[in-house]
């Protein structure tokens, strides 16, 4: 552990938003305390698995991770906002409406069966993507000391939490110039594990509404096993559109493969690469 990490600590928010997230809590960066500088920041889904004590060490060490990088002068220290998700709705929460509407019958009727597993009646994603954006971010930039710009402000998450990052990169664009999409499950495979018709050019026209790079960075990637091995046909597709609209390879886009499973299975391999860059 970095001895400056012993300087770094974490406020959870008072519970004022129960209906977005059971809790939420901030990671204010070593010296935080000690100057008046401001900082970017760092959105994280599935919060309670974002910090190197959370869940018994099945977590993404996201604080860990910055405060090393930040020694090593890799990135700028940075603010981590880490955000719970709503337990057995998280799929309701993270599937994006908009591929929902405009999707067909067959994955809309995957995306209801999940719906009625847990007895809920519509998706809550796109209020999600507007309560970050218009409620907790302005709130967050106004109670710390952030850059809010969105260049200094990035948004991360995995698999399904992963495909919401990429929702909220594109639906929010105006706020979130920096997003990660770890092992995002683009497919939204039911209990087959069958391919969409159509889905991977749904997901590539989706993606084409965030138009030139404008200085934004994108993070994607994927393993080789598990479900992850699925995933390589929308990875292109995505990455093929944005590269028409003139998103650079290292520059602008990341795209990664890794021989390894999904999301939690592959984290040790990619997120000091992740974060390296996205951040840099």
């Amino acid at each position: 552990m970095p001895r400056s990490l012993l300087f770094a600590r974490i406020e959870t928010l008072d519970d004022r938003w129960p209906n977005q997230s059971p809790r939420i809590r901030i990671w204010l960066p070593p010296g935080y305390d000690m100057d008046m500088r401001r900082y970017p920041v760092l959105y994280v889904l599935d919060g309670q698995w974002a910090f190197a004590d959370d869940a018994e060490g099945a977590n993404f060490a996201v604080d860990t991770r910055m405060a090393q990088l930040a020694d090593a002068g890799r990135v700028e220290p940075h603010l981590i906002v880490a955000i719970d998700n709503l337990g057995d709705e998280r799929f309701v929460q993270y599937m994006p409406q908009a591929i929902y509407d405009g999707a067909s019958d067959t994955v809309r009727a995957v995306v209801e069966r999940d719906l009625a597993r847990v007895g809920a009646d519509r998706l809550r994603s796109a209020s999600f993507i507007a309560w970050l954006e218009g409620e907790l971010k302005p709130y967050v930039d106004t109670r710390y000391r952030t850059r809010p710009g969105r260049l200094d402000t990035a948004i991360f998450g995995a698999s399904v939490a992963g495909v919401m990052a990429g929702a909220i990169f594109v639906e929010a664009q105006g706020s979130f110039g920096r997003g990660a999409c770890m092992s995002p499950n683009w497919p939204i495979y039911d209990e087959r594990m069958i391919d969409h018709a159509g889905l991977a050019e749904q997901w590539a026209d989706y993606f084409a509404q965030i138009g030139a790079p404008g200085g934004r960075r994108l993070w994607l990637d994927h393993g080789t096993q598990m479900m992850d091995a699925g995933m390589a046909p929308y990875q292109f597709a995505i990455a093929g559109r944005l590269a028409q609209l003139g998103w650079e390879r290292g520059e602008h886009l990341r795209t990664e493969v890794y021989h390894a499973g999904h999301a939690f299975a592959q984290t040790a391999y990619q997120m000091d690469d992740l974060l390296g860059w996205l951040l840099a």
